[in-house]
């Protein structure tokens, strides 16, 4: 009875040790897999949401290319009286500078000089490979009767803007053009400044008084005038522009308006 026992417990232990159980191995590979299953879904997951977040931040943040760079009027002034974002230079006398309202919120510079030379400049760090090109737009309402920018004794006029580059370690050596509204020399005339050591080429864009009163508008190309008027084919950034105005050579008065000065580039 035992012996059958016995055989049968042994027979019992064979059939349950030859039962179909799934093995460790087994088991731990159906967990690779799953974990790898979970790991690439995971990964994709987090794929796409870093592709969305570079979407959004390009959107939110484009890549800037600007058309232009103004110099902008704000329309207010210092305790001084100067326009805010604008620097004052005297050569002679006292200024009498006024903010003048337009339309659609803009506002433009007022000049007047009484016997005086004075004007308002704007610091600038601008690339003429990018932006060539000046426009703005200047009103005169008084000219100097007796200016003309061909001789030194009467070279007064009512607006003049100025624009100077980055050249040399000698500030004063640093070249500059000036475009003229002259009373008198004829539009086109090209002249060398007065200054005793700053290098300068004026050029008289409007002369007299047949838009006397009007707003005009200028556009020029400042890479081309530079490499014409200095002969130089490598080309500086602007360091400053300036609108001035003078009258103290003829002892005369004149008043002249500036607004809308910007950069552009050339398309």
């Amino acid at each position: 009875m035992r012996r059958h026992q016995v055989s049968r417990w042994r027979q019992e232990e064979v059939e349950l040790s030859t039962t179909n159980i799934p093995t460790t191995p087994t088991i731990f590979d159906r967990l690779r897999r799953e974990v790898r299953h979970r790991s690439r879904s995971a990964f994709v997951g987090l794929a796409v949401t870093l592709l969305g977040l570079i979407s959004m931040t390009s959107e939110a943040n484009p890549v800037q290319h600007p058309a232009s760079i103004p110099l902008p009027i704000s329309g207010t002034t210092d305790e001084k009286g100067i326009p805010v974002g604008w620097d004052l230079e005297v050569f002679q006398d006292h200024p009498q500078i006024k903010l003048e309202s337009l339309k659609d919120g803009r506002f433009a510079i007022r000049l007047a000089s009484n016997e005086s030379s004075f004007g308002l400049y704007k610091a600038v760090e601008i690339d003429l490979k990018e932006f060539p090109i000046l426009t703005w737009w200047w009103r005169v309402d008084r000219l100097p009767a007796a200016g003309d920018a061909r001789e030194k004794n009467t070279n007064d006029q009512a607006a003049q803007v100025y624009v100077a580059f980055q050249n040399s370690v000698i500030q004063l050596r640093n070249p500059v053009i000036g475009y003229l509204w002259d009373s008198n020399a004829p539009t086109g005339t090209v002249a060398n400044g007065y200054a005793p050591v700053t290098p300068i080429k004026v050029m008289v864009l409007r002369s007299g008084k047949q838009q006397l009163g009007k707003w005009v508008q200028e556009r020029r190309n400042i890479a081309e005038d530079y490499m014409r008027l200095f002969g130089k084919h490598s080309l500086p950034k602007v360091a400053r522009v300036a609108i001035w105005i003078n009258t103290q050579h003829t002892k005369s008065t004149a008043q002249a308006s500036f607004t809308d000065l910007q950069f552009q580039r050339a398309n």
